[in-house]
């Protein structure tokens, strides 16, 4: 059985909905296909934080100016996504990461992110429930958000179906149809798919469908792994909260778990905490004792309130990265109608931004006024030449 279609998107997280959406919007008979469900990979672990400060300066950080401009009004579009205004704080432990924090400032404050260092004395004033006492400091920031990652997925995928988007779930891609150098389609477990136009928005599952078509995508995973608690209607944090340590290139590349502090609460009050981290080839989404013990110690340690809360369970996906912190975005060279949108170091402030792109790259052309990152023979990102738009 062949299905047919003007574009296939492969992955159906926070990216390929988006790009889903946005293809079906634009007009073109769209269907989305996952090997799970809807956000069956790291976004449905994800914490829907809408993150800024934290981008990577050197060549994404106009990507992320446009990703936060794309959020703009978007509940009149897709309706209500769970949005609402949350600050940050990257806390900061030792002078080392003090001073990478410092250096960041100067370009930050050049795009328009009045980002801040604020000692551990003022703290208080920022996040009450941080033992300040545990850190050096922080890097502040006011003016960030969180979104609910089901509302958001679901609000694309039912947005995309008004638009005549097809959804086929329980299909893993088991190789792609390639006729002079032109992408036609994808064979699946479940028949063969036909289209001119085909999205890798895979994440994790990425280098391998990179070697089906000879390339070698090196995009490495790891295995993250979080909690979530019961509700604290009575504590409210007033930001979402990261440790600087995630600027450090040893924080969560290494093979054995090293639970790192990334905290944030839901609008119902259920605290997430994270998160342990390991670099794996373990596609999986098992959890372990070390790993959700050495989570609630340190979350423990820096915010006492919490301590007595129950935990109601814990979850762990592979995560996608690249050691740069640049995605792999762009036209693949090589395979015209092949599009690669994947390993955003912070994926949901970019993610109406990237379907946007990609629906304006498959109707206008390479010639869309975005800068890309496209995967190289070598296989990893490089910046192309476009001008960001």
């Amino acid at each position: 059985m062949r299905s047919t279609y003007d574009a296939l998107v492969i992955g159906a997280g926070y990216i390929g909905c988006s790009v889903a959406y946005h293809l079906a919007a634009a007009g073109l008979r769209t269907a989305l296909l996952d090997r799970g469900g809807i956000g069956a990979g790291a976004s449905r672990a994800n914490y829907g934080n809408i993150q800024i400060q934290d981008a990577e300066l050197e060549h994404s950080l106009p990507m992320i100016l446009a990703g936060r401009k794309a959020w703009e009004g978007i509940e009149e579009t897709l309706g209500d996504v769970g949005r609402r205004p949350l600050g940050s704080l990257l806390l900061i432990e030792n002078e080392a990461q003090w001073q990478t924090m410092a250096a960041r400032l100067p370009r930050l404050h050049a795009a328009g992110i009045p980002a801040e260092l604020v000692s551990s004395a003022h703290l208080p004033e920022l996040e009450p429930l941080l033992d300040p006492t545990t850190v050096l400091g922080a890097c502040y920031y006011e003016h960030e958000g969180q979104i609910n990652p089901f509302k958001l997925l679901r609000a694309f995928v039912h947005g995309g179906r008004r638009y005549g988007l097809a959804l086929h779930l329980g299909v893993e891609v088991s190789g792609f149809e390639i006729v002079g150098g032109r992408m036609q389609g994808v064979r699946t477990n479940q028949g063969d798919f036909s289209a001119g136009t085909v999205a890798l928005c895979t994440g994790a599952w990425t280098p391998a469908l990179g070697n089906l078509l000879g390339r070698d995508w090196r995009a490495p995973h790891v295995h993250g792994q979080a909690l979530v608690t019961e509700a604290a209607p009575g504590l409210r944090l007033r930001n979402h909260l990261a440790s600087a340590a995630f600027f450090e290139a040893t924080a969560v590349h290494d093979s054995a778990p090293a639970a790192v502090l990334a905290v944030s609460q839901t609008a119902e009050g259920h605290f997430l905490l994270g998160e342990a981290a390991a670099l794996t080839d373990d596609l999986g989404k098992g959890t372990t004792a070390a790993g959700q013990i050495a989570i609630a110690r340190l979350c423990g340690r820096h915010f006492p309130a919490l301590r007595g809360l129950r935990v109601l369970r814990g979850w762990a996906a592979p995560v996608a990265f690249t050691p740069d912190g640049l995605p792999l975005f762009g036209p693949v060279d090589g395979i015209a109608g092949l599009i690669l949108a994947t390993a955003f170091k912070s994926t949901v402030i970019v993610t109406p931004w990237v379907g946007r792109v990609v629906a304006q790259l498959v109707s206008e052309g390479v010639d869309a006024k975005a800068t890309l990152f496209t995967a190289a023979d070598g296989g990893m990102p490089q910046a192309s030449d476009y001008p960001w738009h």
